[in-house]
């Protein structure tokens, strides 16, 4: 017979944090029933790698166009202009 063995879909860890943020988070936790220390410290560390990534986004893209020569920054250009006038003919139908 085979045997099952459950493996829990979470990690647990253990995080040390000052008593006043500890205050903070059980006030919010008191506003709103159904929420548990864990889960807000999961959504308030989504966010914030969420966050983290967006910006290395930007920073690579920044990276990008400012490594572009003066020649592909005006064929840009260009090809933006025309990408708007072939979106103004298709939205004006």
């Amino acid at each position: 017979m085979t045997t099952l063995v459950a493996h829990p879909l979470k990690s647990k860890i253990t995080v040390t944090l000052s008593p006043d943020l500890v205050r903070q988070l059980d006030a919010l936790l008191d506003s709103n029933e159904n929420r548990f220390r864990s889960q807000l410290v999961e959504e308030a560390i989504r966010k914030w790698l969420s966050e983290q990534t967006a910006k290395e986004l930007d920073r690579q893209t920044e990276e990008y166009y400012r490594s572009q020569s003066e020649a592909s920054r005006k064929e840009d250009k260009k090809w933006s202009k025309i990408s708007a006038c072939s979106a103004k003919h298709l939205w004006d139908k």
